[in-house]
């Protein structure tokens, strides 16, 4: 079914919004006060009440106190849950990086958390509202619908202090770094098991494939790949994507391929350019790109003179260099067998290895190449994936290349002789790896 994009975008919009299941859990409880109050009064519901009776309410005045008082204080604490999330994200975005922020406030758990708040005052003013007098000069009082809410107020209690727990972990750069290193590392380890699962021999010469140009701009984010093939099966036609993602695309770039022309095909077209999703936010769950990039800004961000915390930099540094060793088992170009058994439909542009130490280590080398410390564990970083990937010719050129500008930026702006003993120190080691290349790399390194 086709989906214009602007529902597509609508949908992600609301559903990455901090209010998405606050909304749903809002509307669930008030579904419930309505149950509630329509079995309230039933004569099988009034033997129940009189077995409970202990934990019942007895009187309008004490039904509306404690409804008021629950009300007023969960409201309290959904003031002060909501003050303290903008209060990380804020705390996130200046001592981190702007890029977690996303990923901070699609938070299920905390979500969840803030649902029930919301929830737990809307069925206490709907349980208050139903405490009527009757024709009788009775009143007409919800007790059932009143132990309901003392449940939840005893809940969100609970919840309250999981809460605070919870918000004061996530604002540790220790615990965002490991939970961007986990979820970076499970992406990139599902695309080798796809790969792995389904190998592909020979790739199709993409040189006189017919482009089809962009009809928007933005930040290309990822494909409804199962849609997009599905596509591509009933057309009979193969796609390459030749952009990386996160690229910004402008109205008329050339960012796919089509192994059959279908430029007279306007409807196709339009079809197939509605399964790509353009947005700014970066989630890992999209690429594992992106939790390369937060990794390596929060490593900028910890250099910077008003934080000046190598120690979370080095660390930074060793995830990289993990990601990237368990990235050297991905093809560059990545594919899909959704909807075909034969050959792949798309294929897809990974970031070339290359490309992904440039993006990543070169803000950190600008940054941090005055720090002896901080460069001497780039190189150790280095020397880790060369000892993986010293039979890897693509991935070792790469790695030396860049090894060269880093070993400039040191000659240039470490003086001091004995951090330049530990850097020579480091060399050698690299050396041993690889050892024509890296005797050319220690060459290079001026003594002076």
């Amino acid at each position: 079914m086709f989906v214009p994009r602007k529902v597509a975008d609508s949908y992600r919009e609301m559903i990455n919004s901090i209010g998405f299941y606050p909304s749903l859990l809002s509307i669930a409880f008030l579904t419930f006060a309505v149950i509630t109050m329509s079995v309230e009064y039933m004569p099988i519901i009034e033997k129940l009440k009189s077995f409970i009776s202990v934990v019942l309410v007895d009187s309008a005045e004490n039904a509306r106190t404690v409804l008021s008082t629950l009300a007023g204080s969960i409201i309290s604490l959904t003031v002060f849950s909501f003050s303290m999330v903008m209060v990380v994200l804020n705390s996130a975005s200046a001592s981190l990086s702007p890029r977690v922020v996303p990923g901070l406030i699609t938070r299920k758990s905390h979500q969840l958390v803030l649902g029930f708040y919301l929830g737990s005052i809307i069925y206490s003013v709907i349980m208050l509202i139903n405490i009527n007098k009757l024709e009788n000069g009775a009143m007409a009082i919800p007790a059932l619908g009143v132990l309901f809410a003392l449940i939840f107020g005893l809940i969100s209690l609970g919840l309250f202090v999981f809460f605070i727990h919870s918000i004061s972990r996530a604002i540790q750069v220790d615990n965002v770094l490991n939970g961007l290193f986990s979820q970076t590392k499970s992406e990139i380890k599902t695309i080798i098991k796809s790969q792995q699962e389904a190998p592909l021999k020979n790739l199709p010469d993409f040189t006189d494939w017919h482009s089809i140009n962009s009809q928007t701009e933005g930040y290309y984010k990822g494909v409804h790949t199962d849609k997009l093939c599905a596509l591509l099966s009933a057309e009979e036609i193969e796609l390459y994507i030749t952009v990386k993602q996160g690229y910004f695309t402008v109205k008329g770039y050339p960012f796919l391929k089509c192994n059959k022309d279908i430029s007279s095909n306007d409807e196709l077209i339009t079809k197939i350019l509605s399964c790509f999703i353009f947005y700014i936010e970066e989630y890992i769950s999209d690429h594992y790109r992106y939790g390369l990039t937060q990794i390596s800004e929060i490593a900028v961000k910890a250099m910077s003179p008003g934080i000046n915390d190598p120690g979370t930099a080095v660390k930074a540094i060793d995830m990289l260099s993990i990601l990237l060793i368990k990235r050297l088992s991905i093809s560059d170009i990545n594919y899909s067998f959704k909807h075909s058994k034969d050959t792949p439909l798309l294929y897809i542009h990974e970031t070339r290895f290359d490309e992904l130490l440039h993006d990543n280590f070169t803000p950190l080398r600008n940054y941090a190449k005055g720090d002896a410390y901080v460069m001497t564990n780039v190189l150790e970083a280095f020397k880790n994936i060369l000892f993986v990937a010293h039979e890897n010719s693509a991935a070792r050129e790469s790695l030396f290349n860049y090894l060269n500008a880093i070993v400039d930026d040191i000659n240039e702006h470490v003086t001091n002789e004995y951090d330049r003993q530990e850097i020579n120190n480091m060399l050698k080691s690299i050396a041993r790896i690889s050892k024509q290349q890296g005797d050319t790399l220690l060459a290079r390194f001026k003594r002076q």
